[in-house]
């Protein structure tokens, strides 16, 4: 029995009519990243190579967490708490390899504006999409942010802000739902001075770049 089935088997001890099952390590996926697909005989779980040194009981934390969310199902486990405390402390350890003169001119003004200067600065990377403006990834502590948003600092802080409050307020996770935007990380957001009019100024700058942009 492979560790995908022993996961099933714990979420599901009442229903042990298994479909194949395969695990699969693949190069194709950077860092810990992984997907879950299902056909009519068999369910196929790919993880990044990077899981193959991690402790079983966290690897079967994340299969399960693959699984409650393909069936949809609310169900808890100790290794799904394992595995996401290991996610949320991966940000402590990633290397730090990606900076950008801009980006790193942002963080520190927001940095000493709203951390007193004390948070570690992120990997910090430009991406090209318009439709997701910023982004915060825990595993490699990484804030990406839109290239659209390099020549308007104001707007750029306030994406840069709303990134490094995930890194400060991580997320929490429970019977397979995970939630990023905390009341407290909310109250926090709430702190940016004019907050509402960048939010008007943001959609302005998406609309005449591409229609609908999200976090």
């Amino acid at each position: 029995m492979n560790i995908l089935e022993q996961a099933y088997r714990e979420l599901y001890p009442d229903n042990l009519n298994l479909r194949q099952m395969f695990l699969k390590y693949s190069g194709r996926f950077k860092g810990y990243n992984a997907n879950i697909r299902m056909n009519s005989g068999s369910i196929t779980v790919n993880l990044g190579k990077n899981w193959r040194g991690v402790s079983p009981d966290i690897q079967k934390g994340l299969l399960q967490e693959l699984l409650v969310r393909l069936f949809k199902t609310k169900k808890q486990t100790i290794s799904m708490e394992l595995y996401h405390n290991f996610i949320k402390s991966l940000s402590n350890v990633a290397p730090k390899t990606h900076s950008h003169p801009v980006l790193e001119q942002s963080f520190r003004r927001v940095n000493n504006a709203f951390f007193n200067g004390m948070m570690e600065q992120p990997n910090l990377k430009i991406g090209n999409g318009v439709n997701r403006l910023g982004t915060y990834e825990y595993a490699t502590d990484t804030v990406t942010i839109s290239r659209i948003l390099l020549e308007n600092a104001s707007l750029m802080d306030y994406v840069m802000y709303h990134e490094l409050l995930h890194k400060k307020h991580q997320y929490s996770a429970k019977r397979g739902r995970q939630l990023h935007h905390s009341t407290r990380f909310k109250r926090d957001e709430e702190k940016f001075p004019d907050s509402r009019n960048l939010e008007v100024e943001l959609n302005r700058l998406v609309r005449k770049n591409k229609s609908g942009w999200f976090w």
